[in-house]
């Protein structure tokens, strides 16, 4: 059984990170229309929401990755960690974006995100609560 939510985690983490890079490309899909995307003063350094973003997209990855290989109570508890960070983060943005969005592939996306979240965030709960390992 353990076996069973380690994986229901990592893949919840790849769809998650699936879900954000969807999100990210949709919401490109404006230059097509002529949207000038060009920031005033910018130097060719990457800034802070671009080193957010990455961050964002790497570490699912990392935890995907070790706990392909490490079955161990800390990186358990890693996850049981960052899923309610990764949950509020989208539960923010959909607020925040509640107004704003005029494109309901965005609305599925980021609800789909908060769900998703969610189930994340009772699987690693469910697999660090698990004494099987």
């Amino acid at each position: 059984m353990n076996q069973m939510k380690a994986q229901r985690v990592v893949v919840l983490w790849i769809l998650i990170t699936l879900g954000m890079l969807l999100h990210q490309f949709m919401g490109l899909h404006n230059l097509r229309f002529g949207v000038n995307v060009l920031k005033s003063g910018y130097d060719g350094v990457p800034d802070v929401e671009m080193i957010k973003r990455l961050t964002l997209y790497v570490l699912p990855l990392l935890y995907i990755s070790v706990s392909l290989y490490v079955n161990h109570k800390v990186i358990r508890l890693l996850h049981l960690i960052a899923s309610p960070f990764y949950l509020g983060f989208h539960t923010l943005h959909f607020i925040d974006e509640w107004g704003k969005m005029k494109d309901p592939v965005q609305w599925v996306l980021l609800t789909a995100l908060v769900i998703m979240s969610a189930l994340l965030v009772h699987s690693s709960w469910s697999w660090f609560r698990d004494e099987n390992s």
